[in-house]
């Protein structure tokens, strides 16, 4: 009888686990959350034909001399649409990569100090001379480029347009105009920034949103440099316009979130297609060069991509609707964090930990085992690289009102009376004066004041101030040989 009625717990236990295990993993009994439809929904397109969408151009700009680049790149973009999320941008095909700068090449202008193309534009002279000699085309197809519409069609793509020749190209561009004239270099600087502002606002993809803003990062630099100099009221007023901080939309990491996770999910969600190693290497060969001339990790990207178990078992469990509105909620959890100062990420497990919890979760319910067994997403170090240009361009505009502000009156008053939309993005208050070097900085990325120094902090430097005017001296009156000097005045008590 005693050994029966065991029989019968041990089958009512599992009955019960069986029926918990089907109400909770069940797709039909977990619809979709309001954040995944949100989140798996195709962003707008800001360029309705493909024609004339620069983003093609950037993807084929290096096509051999006798190629249109723009048709190079539209081919190597869908080839990859026809298998989104499995396939990455082919350049190894005949014509598709000719142009593409040298490894030695790249690493000298990738060295340069671009606030030097200011002050001393003549060092650049030879380097530029290399690059045009085999690049003159890559240089003529960046300028065309700045006059073209933009929309990132890399959307759900695991591959990127060739940023190191697009990025070189941009500094090569720059500086041709600085070593002809500063007037020169200011029109092309004048028409560079407005251009990378408009990738960046319509940036889908974490690549393009990193690009864009080290590009915008080197024009702050220069306008920061420019300001430097003491400029006339024209030129002052030109770059007072370039110093704008950046706004909602190109701060906003809202589509290259929702990038990762609609990327991850077709690498999961359907079976793996092959492509052969060549594509994929050149991908992440070009996101390495990425991240090594941004000063982030070499594995940035990768620790960014949708995080999927290992476990065969826990990766089946992942594809259930429960689980997927879990991540849908971490990406809205992080955009929502994405705008603190300082930055403070929520993670993965704190977002699966506050759904819908039973009693018996802890024993039967594998969620917590699929986000466990996963790494956590880092994307921190890419929100505060976005966060060191918005703080160039801030420092920039300071710049501008405190060269108009009067002398007499305190800087750290000045700075603070400019209003939030000149704050340190890392902090969320004012900028920081440091009167013995003469700079204003903002704390970086490391959230640690260094006292201005730019080895840590994002720090520019302030022109001299206007010299003090002397209060004319009258002479002294000649003594009369023989005559008393006047007695000194008595000390004040």
């Amino acid at each position: 009888m005693s050994k029966l009625f065991g029989y019968f717990v041990v089958f009512a236990l599992l009955a019960a686990a069986l029926n918990v295990s089907v109400l909770v993993w069940s797709g039909a009994k977990d619809p979709a959350s309001d954040a995944f439809t949100a989140y798996t929904t195709p962003p707008p397109d800001f360029v309705a034909g493909t024609t004339e969408n620069g983003y093609f151009m950037l993807v084929g700009i290096a096509a051999g001399p006798n190629a249109d680049s723009m048709k190079t790149g539209y081919d190597i973009w869908r080839e990859a649409e026809n298998a989104r999320g499995h396939y990455f941008y082919d350049y190894a095909k005949e014509g598709r990569a000719e142009l593409q700068v040298s490894l030695d090449l790249a690493q000298m202008i990738q060295a340069w100090k671009v606030e030097d193309l200011v002050a001393k534009p003549d060092q650049f002279e030879e380097t530029l001379k290399t690059f045009q000699a085999g690049s003159k085309l890559l240089l003529d197809r960046y300028a065309q480029w700045l006059e073209m519409p933009f929309d990132d069609k890399g959307y759900g793509h695991t591959g990127s347009p060739r940023l190191a020749d697009v990025y070189l190209a941009h500094r090569a561009y720059l500086a041709a105009g600085f070593i002809q004239s500063q007037a020169k270099g200011l029109d092309r600087l004048a028409a560079d920034l407005p251009s990378w502002r408009v990738v960046l606002a319509h940036a889908k993809t974490p690549a393009l949103k990193l690009v864009a803003s080290a590009a915008i990062n080197d024009d702050a630099r220069l306008i920061s440099a420019l300001l430097s100099r003491q400029p006339d009221a024209a030129t002052a007023k030109r770059l007072d316009d370039l110093a704008q901080p950046l706004n909602d939309e190109e701060r906003s990491l809202r589509w290259p979130l929702q990038h990762e996770l609609v990327t991850g999910l077709s690498r999961f969600k359907s079976t793996a297609l092959t492509q052969g190693p060549a594509p994929r290497q050149q991908s992440e060969d070009n996101e390495r060069w990425l991240t090594a001339m941004t000063g982030l990790n070499a594995d940035t990207f990768e620790r960014i991509e949708l995080p999927l178990p290992a476990n065969p078992v826990l990766r089946a469990m992942a594809k259930k609707q429960r689980t997927l509105n879990i991540y849908a909620a971490y990406y809205e959890d992080l955009l929502k964090a994405s705008g603190s100062a300082p930055i403070k990420l929520p993670t993965l497990r704190d977002t699966s930990r506050h759904g819908t919890r039973t009693m018996l979760d802890p024993l039967l319910n594998p969620v917590d085992n699929v986000f466990i067994s996963v790494p956590e997403p880092a994307w921190a170090p890419l929100l505060g690289y976005l966060r060191e240009t918005d703080a160039r361009l801030r420092l920039a505009g300071l710049q501008v009102i405190l060269r108009n502000a009067p002398r007499q009156q305190a800087m750290a008053a000045t700075i603070g009376k400019a209003g939030p939309e000149f704050y340190d993005p890392f902090t969320g208050i004012p900028m920081v004066w440091n009167a013995s070097l003469g700079t204003i900085y903002s704390v970086g990325r490391d959230g640690r004041d260094d006292g201005g120094e730019s080895s840590f902090d994002v720090s520019v430097k302030l022109d001299e101030p206007l010299p003090t005017p002397k209060v004319p001296v009258k002479p002294a009156k000649p003594v009369k040989p023989g005559a008393k000097p006047a007695p000194k005045p008595a000390a004040k008590a």
